[in-house]
């Protein structure tokens, strides 16, 4: 759908200047009730797929007299405005919404030349920062912005910017071929584009290597994809030219991922063509790809086997996850997990602090591993509630097989959820160790993660970071609360002594007039004597005696580090 907000420019003039065809050629006649509008058919030919679009050119710009009919079939937007017009920038945000509440997940802004400044009219930085879910495309940009290359390649301005994001963007009927194609050819005695030769490769099995790499590289296409998408926000204030100067290496990155990705689809697929999600509704497909996180081929063909019916796909897919995650898990077991993410959670006078581990640290920043490592985190703690307490600390490890004995809420173990959370990252996963205290009456609990959350963390929601720290404490204060005087509480100088026990690494707590501080202040590795990460002109143990606390205990965990055997057994630490 094209839309103008520029009465200067009709929207079928967009409709030309993309199709480079006169309107009348290749109309379509759509059926809204009560009125028939007009459609022009587009179709894109690459070498990879076909399919045919249909530009509508909506008459208005307001957003309501949007025929339902239209809306419904509605994947993308264009919405045209004239970038010396300042006032567009109020209308956005109600374009924006549009966008989002009617889940069109293609849309681009389009105008004759972006302004450099604001004096001017509306910069990029200025339509980025009111509406992130379009992009901005210049139809006749400078002419010093038209000469920049990527890759060696000139890079498409203009028209030809729109033109080439439109054939990037996958559509819903896309025909992707088998086989290499040569030029697009519409010569109606050959055989069609969106019909490959049928006998080509046919009956050939597919062996379970080939099968290993494929589904390898289509990870490896979705997580670029993601990293697009989550690298995108970050550019929305940037310059073209700095847009241009950054888009190397990530353009390389998506030609050899998407070359490798179409060589191996048609022996993946041995059809004569591959329809995409044609009998999926798209609605319901983007409702349960956003509600469970599973990918766009699982989702589909759970709505197929379900006539579209969410909640029988859904419970579908969880099923099947459960097992496929089993299955993968025990392929992918013994593969290096050397990244992943430390998890803390106090609660009242139990903390748990746990190490998840992955392959990569992309999977590291994926959601579905963020959530299994909070779920983790707060099941070591509730598996310590059950635990009985005594006038002591008590401090449990776990091993990885301890770990996934845990039994959750749901009936299932943390082992099958670990399973389960494989089969939806594609990468192999580990419950590694956890630490676990229970404090008495007279001790507190507090815990720290590097890096620590940009904003204020609910205390029942564990905290993830590569570095972690639990530490036992004991006050003399009777309040923990912040002192009139603006001093910092025993609770919050105790949790700044974490974050120094991550940063400083110490070994032990110390006992004063026992243990020597080391010569070079360095290699000091006793928790009293190192200098103190806040302010380095205090020691720690000074730290703690002007503020009345004494340390009971502490552990710290760096994420891929080897952990020590005796971290691992249950014991009991006097108080």
């Amino acid at each position: 759908m094209i839309l103008s907000t520029d009465e200067s420019v009709k929207p079928e003039n967009v409709v030309e200047r993309i199709r480079k065809l006169p309107n009348s050629q290749d109309q379509i006649k759509l059926s809204t009730d009560p009125l028939e509008c007009i459609g022009y058919a587009y179709q894109i030919h690459t070498k990879y797929y076909d399919t045919k679009v249909i530009l509508y050119a909506h008459g208005s710009a307001e957003l309501a007299t949007v025929p339902n009919a239209i809306l419904k079939r509605t994947e993308g937007i264009l919405i045209y405005f004239d970038a010396k017009d300042r006032s567009f920038l109020e209308r956005l945000p109600a374009y924006s919404t549009f966008v989002q509440q009617h889940e069109i997940e293609f849309g681009i802004l389009l105008c004759s030349t972006l302004q450099e400044s604001n004096t001017d009219g509306i910069t990029y930085g200025e339509a980025k920062s009111q509406c992130t879910v379009l992009d901005v495309i210049e139809l006749e940009p400078n002419v010093e912005d038209t000469d920049e290359e990527v890759a060696g390649v000139s890079e498409a301005t203009g028209v030809d910017e729109l033109i080439q994001a439109m054939h990037n963007y996958i559509w819903s009927n896309v025909n992707i071929h088998r086989g290499n194609r040569n030029a697009a050819t519409n010569d109606e005695d050959s055989p069609t584009l969106l019909s490959p030769n049928p006998a080509e490769d046919a009956g050939v099995p597919i062996t379970e290597e080939e099968e290993r790499i494929i589904e390898a590289e289509l990870n490896g296409f979705e997580r670029l994809l993601t990293e697009v998408m989550n690298f995108q926000p970050n550019t929305n204030n940037w310059t073209r030219n700095e847009r241009l100067m950054n888009k190397q290496q990530l353009s390389i990155s998506l030609q050899i991922s998407r070359g490798m990705l179409f060589k191996h689809l048609p022996r993946f697929f041995p059809t004569a063509g591959i329809r995409l999600y044609a009998t999926a509704e798209k609605s319901a497909l983007a409702t349960l790809r956003k509600k469970t996180g599973y990918t766009f081929a699982n989702c589909k063909k759970a709505l197929e086997l379900h006539n579209n019916d969410l909640g029988k796909a859904e419970l579908w897919l969880k099923e099947q996850a459960q097992a496929m995650g089993w299955s993968k898990a025990t392929k992918l077991e013994g593969r290096n997990t050397a990244q992943g993410l430390i998890g803390v959670l106090v609660q009242r006078n139990v903390g748990a602090m746990v190490e998840v581990n992955c392959e990569t640290d992309f999977v590291a920043r994926n959601a579905s591993f963020q959530r299994f490592v909070q779920v983790a985190s707060a099941a070591c703690v509730r598996h310590l509630e059950k635990v009985e307490a005594d006038a002591n600390l008590t401090k449990v490890g776990l091993n990885s097989e301890a770990l996934k004995q845990i039994v959750l809420e749901d009936g299932k173990s943390l082992g099958d959820h670990l399973a389960l959370m494989i089969g939806t990252v594609g990468e192999n996963a580990s419950l590694n160790r956890a630490i676990c205290y229970k404090a008495p009456d007279c001790t507190q609990l507090t815990g720290y993660v590097h890096p620590a959350p940009i904003e204020e963390i609910p205390h029942d929601i564990p905290l993830l970071g590569k570095y972690g720290s639990l530490v036992a404490f004991k006050s003399d204060h009777s309040t923990a609360q912040e002192g009139d005087d603006g001093q910092l509480s025993p609770a919050q100088v105790a949790r700044k002594v974490c974050q120094h026990i991550v940063g400083m690494k110490p070994e032990r707590i110390g006992v004063p007039g026992k243990d020597e501080p080391a010569t070079d202040k360095d290699d000091e590795t006793c928790l009293i004597h190192q200098e103190y990460l806040v302010d380095p002109s205090y020691t720690v143990g000074e730290v703690l005696e002007a503020n009345r606390l004494h340390i009971v205990d502490f552990q710290r965990f760096e994420c891929g580090e080897k952990s020590k055997s005796e971290e691992q057994n249950v014991r009991a630490v006097s108080n």
